[in-house]
């Protein structure tokens, strides 16, 4: 598999060229001129820009071919490679280098922006980029090399990608384990680099195309969904699940079902019980009980969130004004001058009146309509409000 991109242009073409050509990376029988001579691309390139009025601007492109480090490829054989990808733009000077300092072979390959030819100048585009990309998969099975995907698309799923989560399905069906589920994949035909250090998961398929699980577009089978899955006891928990299923009466969950939710809570619970021995049946339908409440928690906060960014605050209803009100104390018999104007104010806080400081029922009410406006009074009803006798 190789890997291809063009990157950005950070440092002039003699500084470039300088480290793409560094004796410390590479040696001097794996530096390549395609149109031009190694030792004298800068130049080159140079008088090819003067001859053409056109020293302005990008003054090249910097591709970099990566290779897989499992491919089965030496150094001499990336090399040829690299000069094949060159060759590819017809027209333009490039000097092609191949590095060996590093795990993986890859080569740079430096170009003219300025063709050679009729002083065209190179601009990059995504179909471009695209037909590289095919290109270079093109030369890797023409080489025995494993080939990636030239552009993922999760609206366009290719054969080959269904079958791998098919196959993914099927092993987790099967196995309890890690291990047991690499090695399941393996007797399908299917290669699978789990490797706690790498931040994703890589299949080989038996035609040799690379994929991580990140495009797999499918969040049950990306790699945090298969630890969780196999922390909780992969087919064991499956099965405890439907059979905890059977015995309510509900229907059966199948392996996606049981994928969907998984998280912090169950490897939370999971983790309650670090010895594997000592999980039994039972223990895997407690902790399939509790996803399944941990989800119902789940769903319901996200009905209360819908329901109040709708604008309705069911619990917070204010039907009292902001006016501010004195605590009372035992020595406050009466309130003060400003605290009774506060609570005039508020239609819902009434003043207590005490029936021994009146003479007569017509002093209560007066001092009443004093307090609450006249209006509110009905002397035909006798009665404050909501026609309530006296």
């Amino acid at each position: 598999m190789a890997n291809v991109k063009f990157v950005a242009v950070s440092q002039p073409l003699s500084g470039i060229l300088h480290y793409v050509t560094n004796r410390e990376k590479t040696e001097q029988r794996l530096i390549s001129g395609v149109n031009c001579v190694a030792e004298s691309a800068y130049e080159e390139f140079t008088a090819t820009k003067m001859q053409f009025h056109k020293t302005g601007g990008r003054a090249y492109y910097h591709i970099v071919q990566a290779f897989a480090p499992d491919d089965p490829l030496d150094f001499d054989t990336a090399h040829e490679l690299g000069i094949k990808l060159a060759e590819r733009f017809p027209g333009y000077q490039c000097l092609v280098a191949t590095h060996m300092n590093t795990a993986h072979i890859h080569n740079h390959i430096i170009m003219n922006s300025v063709s050679f030819e009729d002083g065209r100048k190179f601009h990059q585009s995504a179909q471009e980029m695209r037909q590289v990309k095919e290109f270079v998969n093109d030369l890797c099975r023409e080489y025995g090399l494993s080939v990636t995907e030239s552009k993922a698309d999760p609206k366009r799923i290719p054969d080959w990608k269904h079958d791998l989560r098919y196959a993914i399905r099927e092993a987790m069906s099967c196995t309890s384990t890690r291990e047991e589920f690499i090695s399941h994949m393996e007797k399908l035909g299917y290669k699978v680099d789990w490797n706690p250090g790498h931040k994703y998961m890589t299949y080989t398929t038996p035609g040799g195309i690379k994929c991580r699980d990140s495009k797999l577009f499918d969040e049950t089978l990306s790699r945090n969904s298969l630890e969780c899955y196999y922390r909780l006891g992969g087919v064991k928990y499956l099965s405890a699940a439907q059979k905890s299923a059977q015995t309510n009466h509900e229907p059966t969950p199948m392996l996606r079902d049981v994928l969907i939710g998984m998280g912090a809570v169950s490897l939370a619970l999971v983790s309650l019980v670090s010895d594997e021995e000592k999980r039994d049946e039972d223990f895997f339908q407690q902790v399939y009980y509790a996803m399944l409440a941990a989800n119902d928690i789940l769903e319901v906060i996200r009905m209360l969130r819908e329901y109040q960014d709708r604008d309705h605050q069911p619990w917070e209803q204010t039907y009292v004004s902001s006016a501010k009100m004195k605590p009372e104390t035992a020595d406050d018999d009466e309130p003060e001058e400003n605290d009774l104007s506060a609570a005039q104010s508020a239609k819902q806080i009434i003043p207590e009146y005490n029936d021994d400081d009146y003479e007569s029922d017509e002093d209560y009410d007066e001092e009443y309509a004093r307090n609450h406006g006249e209006d509110d009074y009905d002397e035909d009803e006798q009665g404050w409000g909501m026609g309530m006798s006296m």
